[in-house]
C-alpha cells in the first residue's frame, strides 16, 4: 500500500470509530448503520478531493494512475456501505422529522441513495457482463459527473437529518469537514478545463501503420511535464473533445509535444482519420511518476508496441552523462508497426550509456525471460526493469525472471486503467 491509500484509509476508518460514542446510547443495529454511513459519507468526500488531481496527492500515491487505482476502490466500498446503512435501517425513536428541512433532508438523502446506486454500477462495469458491449468512455465520462452533485445531495442530508447526536459532537464536525472538502473539489472539477489546460495547436501529423503521430505547438502556456509522463488530450472539434490520457511521446524546451496514438477504439480511430495540421488541442498535464531518473544505476527498458511511448520521450532527453547504464528492448508484432527507431539507433550510436534492440515478433519468435536475458550484457537481478505495454508480456516476463533466478531489483509500470 502507498502513504495516500494508508492516509485514506485511516480517515474512512476513523469516521466509523467517531460514530460509536455518537450513537453508543442507541441499539446494535442503529451503531452500525451510522457507522457505514458516516464511513461512505467521508469516503465520497476524499474520492471528490483526488479528483482534483492535485501533484501532492499524486507523490503520496506514486502516480494519477494509482490515485484512480485507488479511486475505484473507494467507489466499491461506498457502494457497500451505502447498501449497509439502507439495509440495515437506523432507529431515531423519538426523533421523528419536525419540519420541512428536515423532510427535504431525508427526501434529498433517499434520491441520492438510488442514483449513487446506479452510477457506482454503471462506473463499475465497463460492459454487460457474458456480451461483447462496452459502455463508451464518453458515456461513462458524463455519467460520472453527476457523482458529484449526488454528493452534495447526501452533504446536505447529513446535515439537516435528524439524528441521535447534536451539531457539537466530534463526528458531526468531521462529516461537516468532509462535506466542505467534498463539495468545493466538486466545483474545483468543474472549473478545471479553464484552470489546469494549455491550448495548442497541430503542426504536423504522421499516419503510421502502428500510431499516429501528432505534433503541436503551443498557442499560450506550454505544458510542464517530464520526459515518460502523460496528460489529458481533447482535440476542439465536433467528435473528438472528450479529454483521453495519452502519454507524450515527447517534448521539446520551447513546449512541442508529440503524442504517438495507436488506433484502438473509436475515439483513436476517429483521430486518426480527422485530426489534420491546424486543429486546436487543449491538454493538460503532466502526471505520472514513470520517469528513468527515479530509477537505480542499472536499467532495463522493455517497450511492448504502443507502450514505446514513455521510452521515446525518455530516450530522446538522455545526454549520456545520467550516471545510469540503459539497455532498451523495443518488442512489436510486425516490423512495420514500430515507430521511434531513427531516434533509438541514434542515441545508441551515439552515447555510452544506452543500447537498443528491436524484437520483431514475426521473425525472432515471442519474446519471452530468456531470450530477454541473452540479448544484454547486463544482468536482469542487478538493474530495474522499467515497463510499458500489454500487462500480460510484463506478466510472462517477471514470472520467467524469476524462474530463471533473475528477478529485478524493482519493476516499474503504470496502470492505464481509468475506469
Amino acid at each position: 500500500m502507498t502513504a495516500g491509500s494508508i492516509i485514506a484509509t485511516l480517515l474512512i476508518v476513523f469516521a466509523g470509530l467517531l460514530a460509536v460514542p455518537a450513537v453508543s446510547h442507541t441499539n446494535a443495529g442503529t451503531t452500525f448503520s451510522l457507522m457505514a454511513s458516516s464511513m461512505a459519507f467521508v469516503a465520497m468526500g476524499i474520492a471528490q478531493f483526488m479528483a482534483t488531481r492535485p501533484p501532492f496527492i499524486e507523490r503520496l500515491f506514486g502516480g494519477l494512475d494509482r490515485i484512480y487505482q485507488f479511486h475505484r476502490k473507494i467507489g466499491i466500498a461506498v457502494l457497500c456501505l451505502i447498501l449497509a446503512h439502507y439495509f440495515v435501517t437506523p432507529d431515531f425513536q423519538g426523533l421523528s422529522l419536525t419540519g420541512d428541512l428536515n423532510r427535504l433532508a431525508k427526501t434529498a438523502g433517499e434520491w441520492a441513495f438510488y442514483g449513487f446506486v446506479f452510477l457506482l454500477v454503471l462506473s463499475l462495469l465497463k460492459g454487460i457482463p457474458r456480451t461483447r458491449f462496452q459502455i463508451p468512455y464518453q458515456y461513462w465520462r458524463f455519467t460520472h459527473r453527476f457523482i458529484g452533485l449526488l454528493f452534495v445531495m447526501v452533504a446536505f442530508h447529513q446535515m439537516f437529518i435528524k439524528r441521535p447526536y447534536d451539531g457539537t459532537a466530534l463526528l458531526a464536525t468531521y462529516l461537516n469537514i468532509f462535506a466542505l472538502i467534498g463539495t468545493v473539489s466538486y466545483a474545483y472539477t468543474q472549473l478545471l478545463p479553464w484552470l489546469r489546460t494549455r491550448k495548442y495547436e497541430v503542426v504536423h501529423v504522421e499516419r503510421h501503420d502502428g500510431a499516429t503521430i501528432i505534433t503541436a505547438r503551443p498557442t499560450g502556456r506550454k505544458l510542464r511535464a517530464l520526459p515518460g509522463q502523460f496528460g489529458f488530450f481533447r482535440v476542439n472539434k465536433s467528435g473528438l473533445r472528450e479529454p483521453h490520457p495519452f502519454t507524450i511521446a515527447g517534448i521539446e524546451d520551447d513546449g512541442t509535444v508529440r503524442f504517438a496514438i495507436k488506433p484502438l477504439g473509436d475515439y483513436t480511430k476517429a483521430l486518426r482519420e480527422t485530426v489534420a495540421v491546424g486543429d486546436g488541442l487543449t491538454l493538460e498535464g503532466g502526471y505520472g511518476h514513470f520517469n528513468h531518473r527515479r530509477g537505480g544505476k542499472k536499467q532495463i527498458w522493455l517497450a511492448g508496441g504502443i507502450g514505446v511511448t514513455p521510452f521515446l520521450a525518455m530516450a530522446g532527453r538522455l545526454k549520456g552523462d545520467e550516471g545510469q547504464d540503459i539497455h532498451m528492448v523495443y518488442c512489436v508484432r510486425d516490423g512495420a508497426e514500430a515507430i521511434g527507431l531513427d531516434t533509438f539507433r541514434a542515441q545508441a550510436e551515439k552515447l555510452g550509456n544506452f543500447s537498443f534492440v528491436l524484437h520483431n515478433s514475426a521473425t525472432d519468435g515471442r519474446l519471452d525471460a530468456a531470450r530477454l536475458v541473452a540479448g544484454t550484457s547486463m544482468n536482469p537481478a542487478e538493474a530495474d526493469l522499467w515497463f510499458c505495454g500489454p500487462p500480460p508480456l510484463r506478466m510472462a516476463i517477471e514470472k520467467g525472471l524469476r524462474d530463471l533466478g533473475k528477478t529485478p531489483r524493482r519493476v516499474e509500470f503504470e496502470r492505464f486503467e481509468f475506469r
